[in-house]
């Protein structure tokens, strides 16, 4: 692929590699976006990593911490290790790269786990507006009429 690939849609490995839609997604990617689109990737999975770690930070309760890490990491772990192997560093796992491959179960496990913490980040949220309106003098006053 070089530093800047193919260009979209003119991989030519696409059709010589095994589950090239699923398990090396990230080869195509390389091949056709080149070391730019890899490092881009790359960059969004610490990114998402990042976003976990944050959310997981301003959570209230110990619960809402170790859920959101207990099903953040292992999707940005997943996907370290996709490209792992999908560059010949880890033998083929069969894991596909979460968000981007065509596997059935493992996007809808993957948007089960983004929703969960998505939900925490919603409930702090909501507890913040929650706290702000009790301590509101005309709430008060709209109560006692």
């Amino acid at each position: 692929g070089g530093i800047q690939g193919v260009g979209p849609g003119k991989s030519v490995q696409k059709n010589i590699l095994p589950q090239s839609s699923s398990d090396f997604i990230f080869a195509i990617i390389i091949e056709e976006y080149g070391l730019i689109g890899g490092l881009m990737l790359l960059f969004l999975y610490c990114w998402l990593l990042f976003r976990i770690i944050i959310v997981a930070q301003k959570s209230d309760t110990i619960f809402g911490k170790l859920v959101v890490l207990g099903v953040g990491i292992p999707i940005v772990f997943q996907a370290f290790i996709n490209m792992a192997v999908a560059v010949e560093l880890f033998p083929v796992t069969g894991q596909t790269l979460p968000l981007i491959s065509s596997g059935g179960t493992s996007i809808w496990m993957t948007c089960l786990a983004l929703g969960i913490i998505l939900s925490v980040s919603a409930k702090r949220e909501e507890l913040k507006s929650k706290e702000i309106n009790e301590d509101n003098p005309l709430e008060i006053l709209s109560e006692t009429l």
